[in-house]
């Protein structure tokens, strides 16, 4: 693998575990919870970011971002098949090769706006109830088992 599939790869392992740890723990009502009419819930966040990760795989496989639009699932299958997204991402990352123009456009777009989102999940979820606990991500094992919390 090259140093940039690498620096892609662990970009997507660190989004992975954060989303892990900013919905670990959340309430029965996190999925459809809305702090305004004008905001997005945490189900149409992690759609979106499903779609996100859906449209770089496909970027790197063949070279556009052409996808159907995702259905609307209810908030553990969003998380589920997010993390599944994910996983998918991973591998088509390690065994392609991966130009630095395109890696700097998938970093800039939509693998850090997976990772915005993810701070808004983790807003929300505190807004409803549920304090993400501090840490510090830079000592972070991103192979601990918080990444299995969610199966």
């Amino acid at each position: 693998m090259t140093q940039v599939n690498e620096i892609l790869k662990h970009s997507i392992n660190a989004i992975e575990y954060r989303f892990i740890k900013a919905t670990a723990g959340s309430k029965d009502n996190f999925g459809d919870y809305k702090i305004s009419d004008h905001t997005r819930s945490p189900n149409e966040i992690i759609n979106h970011m499903y779609d996100l990760a859906t449209k770089t795989k496909t970027m790197i496989k063949e070279g556009h971002f052409n996808c159907p639009v995702p259905e609307s699932l209810k908030f553990e299958d969003e998380v589920k098949r997010f993390l599944s997204a994910i996983k998918e991402l991973e591998a088509v990352i390690a065994n392609s090769e991966i130009s630095i123009e395109i890696s700097k456009k998938l970093l800039q777009g939509p693998i850090l706006d997976m990772a915005t989102h993810i701070g808004q999940i983790a807003m929300l979820n505190g807004l409803n109830g549920n304090k993400i606990t501090k840490e510090s991500y830079f000592a972070a094992d991103l192979d601990s088992p918080i990444r299995h919390l969610r199966g």
